[in-house]
């Protein structure tokens, strides 16, 4: 398995990624935040041509990737997996820095498109928490 990988399978343990058609599916029209929708290179032309639709629903990204169905599944304890979605800006964010590593020419306008919204996303948290960062959450 590609170590670049070891990012989504960390995410789907976190409970911050979906896995197969049926739960990104869910995700998107459960007006989950879908950050990220990922289908694997050999996904089937139903399960892409879905995929490149759910954005409009759900005002996140989409983009096929590098990997096989085989790979995604592996990563997440699967026989295999066509599509994914992550919950998570950070977690979209650190995975495009994963496919930026693999082509930077295709995937860097998403790696900072992804950048820009997790920072929107932190500056949303810090000023709903009154700008107290992690002390809102119990840190120190």
């Amino acid at each position: 398995m590609d170590e670049r990988l070891n990012l989504v399978g960390l995410a789907f343990k976190a409970g911050m990624l979906a896995a197969g058609d049926a739960a990104v599916s869910e995700a998107v029209t459960a007006n989950k935040r879908v950050r990220l929708i990922c289908t694997a290179k050999d996904a089937s032309e139903r399960v892409i041509e879905s995929a490149e639709r759910m954005p409009e629903r759900c005002n996140g990204l989409y983009v096929d990737t590098p990997f096989t169905r085989t790979e995604l599944g592996a990563a997440l304890g699967l026989r295999e997996c066509g599509i994914i979605a992550f919950l998570d800006p950070g977690f979209a964010w650190a995975f495009s820095k994963k496919l930026v590593e693999i082509d930077t020419a295709r995937y860097s306008a998403l790696e900072e498109e992804l950048r820009a919204r997790k920072e929107r996303a932190e500056r949303r948290r810090a000023k709903k928490h009154g700008g107290r960062g992690n002390q809102a959450r119990g840190g120190k």
